[in-house]
């Protein structure tokens, strides 16, 4: 593994409440896909991707992937025949390389961690996928991405063990389930790094109607 991977997975891993990824993200974007995939085997995408189309069978549903960073994710939902995927990142640098993977119907350059720019109850399907945790969205920010969901809508999250954790997101996931906002359908461990150790959490949810 090169040592600029490193240094930068380094960078991304020891980001604190408060921190902005913006820079480092910006910084990564070139290599981004070629790291992460060719030298730390990442899978998220595709368990992402894979865990939506085992519950939606309508490939023209809309749907709205959260840090969509280079588009692996957009691009992973369209191998599964889903043709109406919109992305939002922090980063522009990583956006212009999730423009040129021509799988996105539009990409929105926005915080996470702040009201999102998006209409109420606009799509039915939604995936977070690596960007939730120190430094990215936090287990606050968490119940504002439910808002663009139609109620019945699926959310898939992917996020790093340690921070699901230490977090407070298993807290904040079980009591927006017991507030009525989602009905959490999957809740799994696995290692999201073919060849880094990486435990992570998949989590399918369905936007319920708050009680």
């Amino acid at each position: 593994m090169g040592n600029d991977s490193d240094e930068i997975l380094s960078r991304v891993s020891h980001l604190e409440d408060g921190d902005s990824s913006r820079d480092i993200y910006d910084d990564w974007s070139g290599n981004y896909d070629d790291h992460l995939i060719d030298e730390f085997g990442y899978i998220s995408p595709e368990i992402a991707a894979q865990a939506l189309s085992d519950e939606i069978d309508a490939p023209q549903v809309a749907i709205i992937d959260y840090g969509c960073g280079t588009g692996l994710v957009g691009q992973a939902l369209n191998q599964q025949g889903f043709t109406t995927v919109d992305g939002i990142d922090i980063s522009q640098g990583m956006l212009d390389e999730a423009r040129k993977k021509q799988v996105y119907r539009s990409l929105l350059c926005g915080d996470l961690t702040t009201t999102i720019a998006l209409d109420d109850a606009s799509y039915d399907a939604a995936t977070c996928i690596g960007s939730m945790g120190a430094g990215h969205v936090g287990a606050q920010h968490v119940p504002e991405l439910l808002r663009p969901l139609k109620a019945g809508g699926l959310f898939v999250v992917i996020m790093n063990g340690a921070y699901y954790e230490s977090g407070g997101f298993e807290q904040v996931f079980r009591r927006m389930e017991n507030d009525g906002l989602w009905r959490i359908q999957r809740l799994e461990q696995f290692n999201y790094m073919t060849e880094l150790e990486r435990p992570g959490w998949l989590l399918v949810a369905a936007k319920q109607l708050a009680r």
